[in-house]
């Protein structure tokens, strides 16, 4: 495993920005985030991820970071480019649409790195290794076609990763790989870039981001907790 000290405390990860009412603590307000960046721009090699590909961060996170000097990686969910969640549970209320195929064109174009978060984002949890090794396969394909460049980061669905999804992940072609600090010790012993991320939510405030980059433990209990309370989403969808 190569670990990268420059980004381990500085790689934060967002899921929509936007100022609609959302039930949860996905969504932070263009308001919020427009403070985060001002923090931002005091640290050293920043990296900005962009978990399932909203087209709201098409439209209020893209004008506002663009020109910043922030390594910026967007994650869509390839199966859903384009048509609106209905991987996720949305309580009739967050219904979003995702990202299209030319919004992307335009991102990668313009230096944002396009990473995989699957196709189909089914919890690689509840997958069988065929399955994800078939999943992490049709993703990168889909991109790569798209952009027309090399698509080697990954990060998993629901942040989920196991031991076992090392080798598959690697066979699929990819080289680096984002996880959350509760599986960031996962993996061990691979070619892989583990690179290791922090969760920002809704109630996340500059204090708090700070004490993430400092790994409280305290911090990390708490975004453990959260992280896992997503394996409720995973249940709900099973039995739906």
């Amino acid at each position: 495993m190569q670990l990268d000290p420059s980004l381990i405390s500085n790689t934060f990860v967002y899921h929509n920005i936007s100022n609609r009412f959302n039930i949860g603590i996905n969504n932070i307000s263009p308001t919020s985030f427009k403070k985060h960046i001002e923090f931002y721009r005091h640290l050293n090699d920043v990296t900005l991820c962009f978990d399932d590909a909203y087209e709201d961060v098409f439209t209020f996170a893209y004008p506002l970071i663009n020109k910043e000097n922030f390594k910026k990686i967007i994650f869509p969910i390839t199966d859903y480019i384009g048509s609106y969640n209905k991987w996720d549970v949305n309580f009739f209320i967050n219904k979003k649409k995702h990202v299209n195929d030319k919004q992307i064109k335009e991102l990668s174009d313009n230096g944002w790195i396009i990473g995989s978060h699957g196709a189909s984002h089914i919890s690689y949890r509840v997958l069988t290794d065929n399955q994800i090794y078939n999943d992490l396969c049709r993703s990168k394909e889909y991109i790569e076609k798209l952009t027309g460049k090399e698509t080697d980061v990954f990060t998993p669905p629901f942040g989920y990763f196991r031991e076992s999804c090392i080798d598959l992940v690697v066979k699929a072609g990819y080289k680096e790989i984002y996880l959350n600090n509760c599986y960031f010790n996962t993996v061990k012993d691979s070619d892989l870039e583990v690179l290791q991320r922090h969760n920002i939510y809704k109630h996340d405030t500059i204090n708090s981001i700070n004490r993430k980059i400092n790994n409280s433990k305290i911090k990390q209990i708490v975004d453990t907790f959260i992280h896992y309370c997503s394996n409720a989403t995973v249940f709900v969808k099973k039995i739906s």
